[in-house]
C-alpha cells in the first residue's frame, strides 16, 4: 500500500507526467523518501549540488540572506513539482539555503542518476528544461529588485505575485485568501517587520491596496503595479 501511495504521489509531480506507472515505480525504488519536519533545512552542497530534489508533500521555501541580515524568498514551492540543486549553490554572490515550511516529503535523484533518467526519458528532460528556465527568470527578478528596488516597491511586486498563484476574486475585487503576517511578507522580500508596515501604509495611501486582520484586497491594481515598477536605489 505504501509504495503505491508514493507512485502515486510521483505521478502527481509535474514534469513526471509523460512516465508510465512502471516507470514511476522503478524511480520510487530508487529514489526513497525524506521526511522533513517543519522548520528543518536539508540542503548539503556537497551531497546535493548537481541532483534533483522531487517534491511530493509539504511546502519548501528557498531563499537567500541579504547583506542586511534579512531573509528573502527566491521561491516557495509545493508539492507536485521538482528542485534542481545544481541552483542552489550561489545566486549572486549569495549562499541559498531551502527549508521545509512544514512536514514535508521529498526524495532526491543524485547527479549520475538524474543524466541517467533523463537520457532514457528525454521529454522529462525537456519539461524540466522549461521549468527550471521559467524558475530562473523569476529568480533573477526577485535578486534585481532586492538590489534596486525600496520595499514598498518589492512589497507591491510579491503581492501581485501572489494574487497570480493564489487570488481570489470576489464582488469587491481581487483579494489574497491567506492571511500574511508582517513577518512572513518581510521573509519574502527581504525586509522587516517594521519595514513592511510602513510600506502598507504607503499602499494604503496611494490607493493600492486595503489591508485587515483576514486579508490583503486590492483597490487599484494600475496603482498597485505602477508603485511595484519603480526604481527606487
Amino acid at each position: 500500500m505504501r509504495e503505491g501511495r508514493q507512485v502515486r504521489l510521483l505521478s502527481l509531480v509535474d514534469v513526471l507526467e509523460p512516465l508510465s506507472e512502471g516507470d514511476l515505480r522503478e524511480l520510487a525504488d530508487r529514489c526513497p523518501d525524506l521526511r522533513l519536519r517543519a522548520g528543518q533545512e536539508f540542503y548539503r552542497p556537497g551531497e546535493h549540488d548537481g541532483g534533483l530534489f522531487l517534491i511530493k508533500e509539504g511546502r519548501v521555501r528557498v531563499y537567500l540572506i541579504t547583506p542586511t541580515g534579512k531573509e528573502a524568498t527566491l521561491e516557495l514551492l509545493g508539492g507536485g513539482t521538482v528542485l534542481w540543486a545544481r541552483r542552489l549553490e550561489m545566486v549572486d554572490a549569495y549562499a541559498v539555503h531551502v527549508r521545509a515550511v512544514e512536514p514535508t516529503v521529498v526524495a532526491f535523484m543524485g547527479r549520475d542518476e538524474l543524466d541517467r533518467f533523463i537520457l532514457r526519458n528525454p521529454e522529462v528532460g525537456l519539461r524540466m528544461m522549461d521549468l527550471l528556465a521559467d524558475r530562473l527568470g523569476s529568480s533573477n527578478e526577485r535578486m534585481a529588485e532586492i538590489a534596486h528596488k525600496e520595499v514598498v516597491s518589492r512589497l507591491a511586486s510579491q503581492i501581485l505575485r501572489l494574487l497570480e498563484s493564489e487570488g481570489v476574486v470576489d464582488r469587491e475585487g481581487r483579494k489574497l485568501p491567506a492571511a500574511y503576517t508582517h513577518e512572513e511578507l518581510g521573509s519574502m522580500i527581504g525586509a522587516g517587520r517594521v519595514a513592511v508596515s510602513r510600506a502598507f501604509k504607503e499602499l494604503r495611501q496611494e490607493g493600492a491596496v486595503d489591508t485587515g486582520r483576514a486579508n490583503v484586497r486590492v483597490r487599484d491594481p494600475v496603482a498597485l503595479q505602477r508603485i511595484a515598477d519603480r526604481e527606487g536605489r
